[in-house]
């Protein structure tokens, strides 16, 4: 079974997004990059269908109202473990994501921790490919040295502003302990949906299936 992001149409998804879960606001962040590096075995794992240069694009979705489960000064854990949230990301046709079933998604936030600011996604658990091959880590850190980046440990309502950080790795993990590897760059990240268009595309959505429901087109 994919994750429950994949089996819901756009607009409902769109619409749960907006409404969220009893427990807090969902926020769904939406990413685009390019794949960067492919090791040798990651390469096999994937049969060729990933390429360097290939467009990586995706989403990732969290709680605004999950609480930080990290008592230290500076430092913000923030553990995901329902469905829809998790990330999902995809470059050659092929689909990374995490398993909604034993979900085990973390953003963590450091602020001026270890002499830097740190911003970090990492899933923990996640689906295997098609082709039967395990996905060990999904992961993107975003570092800055000079702790400007952020100014709090709070879990964010939007993305992070990229300009903001000086480095930034996303890295995928294949195989048995992650051994193969393959890693990419975000250049644009965007909150997905305004509530506007949210409420907008819902409208129009009911509109259209009323209109045919009563022979309109």
């Amino acid at each position: 079974m994919r994750t429950f992001c994949t089996v819901l149409t756009p607009l409902a998804l769109l619409l749960h997004v907006l409404v969220g879960p009893a427990s807090g606001e969902l926020i769904m962040i939406g990413l685009r990059g390019e794949v960067t590096y492919i090791d040798q075995s990651a390469y096999d794992l994937l049969e060729g269908h990933v390429e360097l240069g290939d467009t990586l694009t995706g989403t990732y979705t969290y709680d605004s109202q999950t609480p930080d489960s990290n008592p230290l000064s500076g430092v913000g854990d923030y553990y995901q473990d329902s469905a829809p949230c998790g990330i999902r990301l995809e470059a050659g046709g092929i689909v990374f994501e995490s398993d909604p079933d034993i979900l085990d998604f973390l953003i963590e936030l450091n602020d001026n921790h270890v002499g830097q600011d740190n911003y970090l996604l990492r899933s923990y658990n996640n689906l295997p490919l098609a082709n039967g091959v395990e996905v060990d880590h999904i992961s993107w850190q975003l570092d800055d040295p000079s702790c400007t980046a952020i100014s709090s440990d709070a879990l964010p309502l939007g993305p992070p502003v990229l300009a903001d950080w000086q480095y930034q790795t996303l890295m995928i993990n294949l195989g048995f302990k992650g051994g193969a590897i393959l890693r990419g760059e975000v250049t644009s990240v965007w909150l997905i949906p305004e509530p506007a268009t949210v409420l907008l595309l819902g409208s129009g959505g009911l509109l259209v299936l009323r209109k045919r429901r009563r022979g309109g087109f």
